[in-house]
């Protein structure tokens, strides 16, 4: 089965464009935390800092869930590919603090190791409609196998950069990349054909932003979502990146390293989503693999090495990143098509709300009570998800799935 037999043109082109986007996401994810260190800012005003960059991003993610459907998909897509090229621009001509919040309160870029921003959940309600329903999951394992294989290389960037220069001046060249990513995304958006818009006609511009059917499923996931992402929002890659920083006092050409293989892994975990899913169905996936990466996770804190807490840290990620392609294709099959826009655009603003509080805690626990402590709640945290996720909707199945059952 060749590719193009199941994925349309503008498919390809949103899988092209995350990568394209994401080497930046790679880099900054692990370096920003660091930067503000090295800017002079502590734990407790970095937490602040990446707590206002997440915010901004749900922001983004929630006014999307209103207005791009009927100010047209493409062109939002395009205006935050703008937004991007824009950050990045204050990001390389200027080290000055108030400069550095701004991009990251403009930007869309990730400091966690997957995208929770207005481009996950229009490219998410985009997606299914660009392949057959057989093929969703496999989709959505794809495009997010795609974004961790250029995160990977993007961490390498910064580990490589390294190498060259120290300091404030060894980040030049990334930023570039970073406004240059933003200008090549919004040349290849403009591409996207008049298929991916929302058909709307009198009727559902007037209509409620969700279905009667649709809602409560919306609020119930969204509301699961918001535990997970709290707990996830605690251990955001750059905070993970500033933990080993402090801990371990390693420096940001191992972190680089580090991290490229943790993207890496993730991104291999992906290619066995669609396989577990179609034995084990989406739900279970889901659970089944984020049972061991909580507990692996929790466990980090208390490696008394470098060497043992990283390790923990790969095994962690090999499992982490399954649920990604595996909700994203539950959440678009469980409702009904003309609700996939808001119905992606509310779970991740509520995932990104979660994430634009949690930093914050994060670095007041850093600072004033334990530098493990993020780990440990994080960790828990998310088991409880788990938990509550797979009792609450374990009878609530995907078509393709029902059909099977019968």
């Amino acid at each position: 089965m060749s590719f193009d037999s199941w994925i349309s043109a503008d498919g390809k082109l949103i899988i092209l464009e995350k990568c394209v986007r994401t080497v930046p996401y790679g880099f900054l994810s692990v370096l920003f935390a660091v930067y503000l260190s090295q800017l002079g800012f502590n734990a407790f005003l970095i937490g602040a800092i990446l707590t206002l960059t997440v915010f901004t991003s749900a922001f983004y993610t929630f006014a999307i869930s209103f207005m791009a459907d009927r100010y047209g998909r493409r062109r939002t897509l395009i205006f935050f590919l703008l937004m991007d090229f824009v950050a990045g621009t204050l990001l390389f001509v200027s080290t000055a603090w108030w400069t550095v919040i701004l991009a990251g309160a403009v930007g869309n870029f990730s400091i966690g190791t997957g995208e929770v921003g207005p481009f996950l959940s229009l490219e998410q309600a985009i997606l299914p409609n660009a392949c057959d329903s057989k093929h969703r999951t496999l989709t959505f394992s794809f495009y997010n196998l795609a974004g961790r294989a250029a995160s990977s290389v993007g961490a390498l960037l910064l580990s490589f950069s390294q190498y060259f220069s120290s300091g404030p001046a060894a980040y030049r060249p990334l930023f570039f990349i970073y406004l240059v990513s933003g200008l090549v995304g919004a040349l290849l958006y403009s591409r996207l054909s008049k298929n991916v818009e929302a058909v709307l006609n009198v009727k559902e511009h007037k209509r409620q932003i969700l279905s009667e059917r649709s809602k409560p499923i919306v609020w119930r996931l969204s509301g699961l979502f918001f535990i997970d992402a709290f707990g996830g929002g605690l251990i955001l890659q750059s905070i993970m990146s500033y933990y080993f920083y402090e801990r371990f006092a390693l420096q940001l050409s191992s972190l680089g390293l580090i991290f490229s293989a943790a993207q890496i892994l993730m991104a291999v975990s992906l290619l066995a989503a669609d396989c577990i899913a179609r034995k084990i169905g989406l739900l279970n996936t889901m659970v089944v693999s984020q049972i061991p990466s909580n507990l692996l996770l929790a466990s980090i804190p208390f490696a008394p090495t470098p060497f043992t807490a990283v390790a923990l840290l790969l095994c962690r990620s090999s499992l982490d990143q399954i649920d990604w392609p595996t909700r994203q294709s539950y959440i678009m099959a469980v409702v009904d098509e003309a609700d996939r826009t808001p119905a992606a655009g509310f779970t991740n603003v509520s995932r990104s709300a979660a994430q634009s509080v949690s930093p914050f805690f994060a670095g007041y626990a850093i600072a004033n009570i334990w530098t493990g402590m993020p780990f440990l709640a994080a960790g828990t945290l998310k088991l409880v998800y788990d938990f509550i996720l797979y009792r609450s909707f374990h009878n609530i199945k995907p078509p393709e799935e029902k059909e099977k059952d019968r």
